[in-house]
Protein backbone atom coordinates (compact mmCIF):
# COMPACT_ATOMS: atom_id res chain seq x y z
CA UNK A 1 0.00 0.00 0.00
CA UNK A 2 0.88 3.30 -1.01
CA UNK A 3 0.36 7.02 0.44
CA UNK A 4 0.90 9.29 -2.06
CA UNK A 5 3.18 12.49 -0.44
CA UNK A 6 2.96 15.30 -3.45
CA UNK A 7 4.39 18.24 -1.72
CA UNK A 8 4.42 21.36 -3.93
CA UNK A 9 6.78 23.04 -1.19
CA UNK A 10 9.33 20.48 -2.04
CA UNK A 11 8.94 20.66 -6.02
CA UNK A 12 9.32 24.52 -5.38
CA UNK A 13 12.72 23.67 -3.60
CA UNK A 14 14.06 21.50 -6.01
CA UNK A 15 13.26 24.10 -9.13
CA UNK A 16 14.89 26.57 -7.01
CA UNK A 17 18.02 24.71 -6.13
CA UNK A 18 18.46 22.80 -9.32
CA UNK A 19 17.72 19.78 -7.22
CA UNK A 20 15.59 16.91 -8.94
CA UNK A 21 12.65 15.67 -7.43
CA UNK A 22 12.73 11.92 -6.65
CA UNK A 23 9.61 9.88 -5.77
CA UNK A 24 10.68 7.99 -2.76
CA UNK A 25 8.79 4.78 -0.23
CA UNK A 26 9.28 4.67 2.88
CA UNK A 27 8.01 1.29 5.08
CA UNK A 28 4.48 2.02 7.03
CA UNK A 29 3.77 0.23 9.83
CA UNK A 30 -0.01 -0.74 10.58
CA UNK A 31 -0.65 0.20 14.65
CA UNK A 32 -4.26 -0.70 14.35
CA UNK A 33 -7.67 -1.20 12.66
CA UNK A 34 -11.31 -0.78 13.15
CA UNK A 35 -14.26 -0.80 10.63
CA UNK A 36 -16.85 1.53 10.31
CA UNK A 37 -20.40 0.70 10.18
CA UNK A 38 -20.39 0.78 6.27
CA UNK A 39 -17.73 -1.70 6.14
CA UNK A 40 -14.76 0.43 5.25
CA UNK A 41 -11.23 -0.05 7.29
CA UNK A 42 -9.67 2.97 9.16
CA UNK A 43 -5.85 2.04 10.03
CA UNK A 44 -3.71 3.74 12.11
CA UNK A 45 -0.49 3.64 10.01
CA UNK A 46 3.26 4.98 11.11
CA UNK A 47 5.05 6.29 7.93
CA UNK A 48 8.10 8.74 6.63
CA UNK A 49 10.52 8.90 9.81
CA UNK A 50 13.15 10.93 9.87
CA UNK A 51 16.95 10.00 10.47
CA UNK A 52 18.57 7.65 7.49
CA UNK A 53 17.05 5.75 5.26
CA UNK A 54 18.66 3.22 2.87
CA UNK A 55 18.03 2.85 -0.90
CA UNK A 56 19.24 1.24 -3.98
CA UNK A 57 21.11 3.54 -6.06
CA UNK A 58 19.06 2.36 -9.12
CA UNK A 59 15.63 3.88 -6.61
CA UNK A 60 17.36 7.32 -6.70
CA UNK A 61 17.59 7.48 -10.67
CA UNK A 62 21.42 7.11 -10.03
CA UNK A 63 22.16 5.17 -12.91
CA UNK A 64 26.03 4.79 -12.56
CA UNK A 65 25.94 3.38 -9.42
CA UNK A 66 24.73 -0.16 -8.36
CA UNK A 67 25.13 0.50 -4.41
CA UNK A 68 23.42 1.28 -1.40
CA UNK A 69 22.67 5.03 -0.78
CA UNK A 70 22.33 6.07 2.72
CA UNK A 71 19.55 9.28 2.62
CA UNK A 72 19.37 11.42 5.44
CA UNK A 73 16.41 13.45 6.37
CA UNK A 74 16.26 15.95 8.99
CA UNK A 75 13.53 15.89 11.80
CA UNK A 76 12.80 19.65 10.91
CA UNK A 77 12.25 18.89 8.04
CA UNK A 78 9.95 15.50 7.88
CA UNK A 79 7.86 17.28 10.98
CA UNK A 80 7.56 20.71 8.74
CA UNK A 81 4.31 21.51 9.12
CA UNK A 82 3.54 22.01 5.44
CA UNK A 83 5.30 18.98 4.51
CA UNK A 84 2.71 17.11 6.87
CA UNK A 85 -0.22 18.97 5.35
CA UNK A 86 0.69 17.45 2.20
CA UNK A 87 -0.33 14.32 3.44
CA UNK A 88 -4.11 15.07 4.11
CA UNK A 89 -6.48 13.70 2.02
CA UNK A 90 -3.78 11.75 -0.10
CA UNK A 91 -4.26 8.54 -1.72
CA UNK A 92 -3.84 5.38 -0.67
CA UNK A 93 -2.55 2.47 -3.30
CA UNK A 94 -2.62 -0.95 -3.27
CA UNK A 95 1.26 -1.34 -4.25
CA UNK A 96 3.66 0.47 -5.69
CA UNK A 97 2.42 2.28 -9.09
CA UNK A 98 4.64 3.77 -11.45
CA UNK A 99 2.86 6.77 -12.07
CA UNK A 100 1.47 9.12 -9.12
CA UNK A 101 -2.06 9.02 -8.57
CA UNK A 102 -4.06 11.81 -10.42
CA UNK A 103 -7.61 12.43 -11.19
CA UNK A 104 -7.22 10.26 -14.09
CA UNK A 105 -6.41 7.60 -12.84
CA UNK A 106 -7.84 7.52 -9.44
CA UNK A 107 -10.49 5.16 -10.05
CA UNK A 108 -7.81 2.74 -11.07
CA UNK A 109 -5.55 3.18 -8.43
CA UNK A 110 -6.35 4.23 -5.13
CA UNK A 111 -8.21 2.14 -2.04
CA UNK A 112 -8.75 4.91 0.21
CA UNK A 113 -7.10 8.01 1.64
CA UNK A 114 -5.52 9.72 4.64
CA UNK A 115 -8.55 10.39 6.44
CA UNK A 116 -7.68 13.61 8.62
CA UNK A 117 -4.23 15.48 8.98
CA UNK A 118 -1.04 13.65 9.56
CA UNK A 119 0.76 14.09 12.93
CA UNK A 120 4.03 13.48 14.28
CA UNK A 121 4.63 10.96 17.09
CA UNK A 122 8.16 9.93 17.56
CA UNK A 123 10.22 9.98 14.88
CA UNK A 124 7.72 9.30 12.76
CA UNK A 125 4.62 10.61 10.95
CA UNK A 126 1.25 9.14 12.09
CA UNK A 127 -1.18 9.09 9.27
CA UNK A 128 -5.07 7.95 10.07
CA UNK A 129 -6.03 6.32 7.13
CA UNK A 130 -9.72 4.96 5.64
CA UNK A 131 -9.67 2.24 2.95
CA UNK A 132 -12.61 1.39 1.45
CA UNK A 133 -11.43 -1.49 -1.33
CA UNK A 134 -12.82 -4.69 -0.68
CA UNK A 135 -9.50 -6.06 -1.59
CA UNK A 136 -7.19 -3.80 0.05
CA UNK A 137 -9.27 -4.58 2.96
CA UNK A 138 -8.69 -8.18 2.22
CA UNK A 139 -5.40 -7.77 2.06
CA UNK A 140 -4.13 -6.08 5.26
CA UNK A 141 -7.17 -7.94 7.03
CA UNK A 142 -4.97 -10.71 5.95
CA UNK A 143 -1.64 -10.06 7.82
CA UNK A 144 -0.27 -7.65 5.59
CA UNK A 145 0.98 -4.79 7.71
CA UNK A 146 4.39 -3.81 6.17
CA UNK A 147 3.29 -1.38 3.68
CA UNK A 148 4.86 1.98 1.93
CA UNK A 149 4.29 5.76 1.78
CA UNK A 150 5.64 6.93 -1.53
CA UNK A 151 6.22 10.76 -1.81
CA UNK A 152 8.48 13.45 -3.59
CA UNK A 153 11.57 14.69 -2.39
CA UNK A 154 14.06 17.01 -3.89
CA UNK A 155 17.35 15.29 -3.24
CA UNK A 156 20.60 16.87 -2.98
CA UNK A 157 23.26 13.70 -3.62
CA UNK A 158 26.33 14.90 -1.54
CA UNK A 159 28.79 13.12 0.87
CA UNK A 160 28.56 14.32 4.20
CA UNK A 161 27.30 13.31 8.22
CA UNK A 162 24.66 13.94 10.24
CA UNK A 163 24.44 16.10 13.03
CA UNK A 164 24.28 13.00 14.97
CA UNK A 165 27.81 12.27 13.78
CA UNK A 166 26.57 8.98 11.25
CA UNK A 167 27.91 8.97 7.52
Amino acid sequence: MTVTEASPCLRRLAKASNMTPKRLSDAVSVAGTRRTTDGYLVVEAYAARSGIQLYNASELGLADRDDVVRVYRPEDEVRDPHSLSTFSHAPVTLGHPTENVTKDNWKDLAKGEVSTEATWDGNKIKLPLIIKDAAAIAAIESGVREQSAGYNSALHIQDGVTPAGEP
